[in-house]
């Protein structure tokens, strides 16, 4: 079940990222993308809630209360992005820092703060992160 959530939460936050490339490359970012993130953030809440209620369980407190916190986090950052683009900020400069520094923050969080071991997945995951990073760095 973990697998499927993450797996949900990696593509939609993932599409956005990639939805705000491809406003960029078409040289509409500086418009309104409020409804662009309101759709694909609706999207990625109706595909995990039909999710986790495919178990039918009532969900903790606990659990609305870290995953709110995960999806406003996700949502400012994904507003600071689309204000800098919108502000004049290159694409090849918002998407390195603003991805790349998530990236960074959590290996070091997870090797440093909780000492965890990568094995192969864990190098693989960070390669396709960095090459995603440079995809959506490219003009």
């Amino acid at each position: 079940m973990y697998l499927r959530y993450m797996t949900i939460a990696f593509v939609t936050n993932g599409m956005g990222i990639f939805g705000l490339r491809v406003l960029t490359g078409d040289g509409v970012a500086n418009t309104d993308v409020y409804q662009y993130l309101t759709i694909w953030y609706l999207a990625g809440a109706l595909l995990a809630a039909f999710a986790y209620f495919s178990k039918a369980r009532r969900p903790f407190s606990r659990e609305v209360l870290i995953g709110g916190a995960m999806a406003a986090s996700s949502v400012c950052a994904q507003l600071c992005m689309a204000r800098s683009l919108s502000g004049g900020l290159p694409g090849y400069v918002v998407f390195p820092i603003a991805t790349g520094g998530g990236l960074l923050l959590v290996v070091a969080v997870g090797i440093g703060l909780f000492g965890e071991r990568m094995g192969m997945p864990g190098y693989f995951g960070i390669g396709v992160g960095t090459l995603a990073l440079i995809l959506l760095a490219l003009p």
